[in-house]
């Protein structure tokens, strides 16, 4: 499914449709769940398939949106570069959190309960946030 899903990103860069990105994204990141289907453990690089995932979607909408012919500012360029790698380090952040209390057991205690609700909270608040600016 991975494969499937990284020929149908490549396909779509090509003929410059942005539909594919999130069906390739859906395709790349089920290929990975079907290889850990199984697996009782919790895997820590799921955190960082997650962030590559994200990041490989924002970079294909925006090579998807370059125009050669149309000159961009330096100042929007360096600003769009700052926000996705905000947002890279932010969704990085949170994924560890939330691993890390997928990670303990379940009857632990209502604390870890807690951190995971606002994990979850922070990180919307994150991705809000980031679509202001």
């Amino acid at each position: 499914m991975g494969a499937v899903g990284l020929a149908l990103l490549a396909g779509g860069l090509v003929v410059r449709w942005p539909l594919t990105i999130p069906w390739a994204v859906v395709l790349a990141g089920g290929g990975y769940l079907f290889a850990r289907e199984g697996s009782g453990a919790v895997d820590g690089w799921a955190a960082v398939i997650g962030v590559l995932l994200l990041l490989a979607a924002e970079l294909a909408g925006w090579s998807m949106e370059h125009d050669a012919r149309i000159k961009a500012e330096r100042s929007l360029v360096l600003r769009r570069i700052a926000t996705l790698a905000a947002l890279v380090a932010a969704a990085l952040l949170v994924n560890f959190i939330l691993l890390g209390t997928a990670g303990v057991a379940a009857s632990a205690s209502v604390l870890l309960a807690v951190v995971g609700v606002a994990a979850a909270v922070a990180s919307v608040a994150v991705v809000l946030r980031l679509l202001r600016r």
